[in-house]
C-alpha cells in the first residue's frame, strides 16, 4: 500500500477543482419557482451568468436567492449585479422583474 507522504497536509478552505472557482449570492428579489422552464426567468439568468464562466453548482433557491459557483469565472460582483439588472423587468415569457436583483460574493 501507498503512504502518504507526511508533508502532504490536509487543509480547510481548500478548493480541489482544476480552473479558479468563484462563489456568488445572488438575489433576484421574487420566487423563481414558476420560472423553470424553457424561455423563462432562470433560463434567462443562466445564459447570461454563462457568457462568462461555467456553471458548476447553482444551490437552492429561496424567494429568489439562491447562490452560484462559476468556474473560470471573468464576472465581478458589480458587473454581474448591473448584468441581471439590465435583463430589465420583462424577462422571459411570464414577465419576470429583474431590475432589482443583487449580488454578492460568496466565499466558500
Amino acid at each position: 500500500m501507498v503512504e502518504r507522504n507526511a508533508t502532504n497536509t490536509i487543509e480547510f478552505n481548500t478548493q480541489e477543482f482544476g480552473a479558479p472557482v468563484s462563489y456568488f449570492t445572488i438575489d433576484t428579489g421574487a420566487s423563481l419557482a414558476n420560472e423553470t422552464n424553457p424561455g423563462e426567468a432562470v433560463e434567462a439568468i443562466v445564459e447570461l451568468i454563462a457568457r462568462k464562466g461555467t456553471i458548476l453548482a447553482m444551490g437552492t433557491e429561496s424567494n429568489g436567492a439562491f447562490r452560484v459557483a462559476i468556474e473560470n469565472n471573468t464576472w465581478t460582483q458589480a458587473d454581474l449585479e448591473a448584468a441581471l439588472q439590465g435583463l430589465g423587468a420583462t424577462v422571459g415569457t411570464n414577465n419576470y422583474n429583474a431590475t432589482g436583483a443583487t449580488v454578492a460574493d460568496f466565499v466558500f
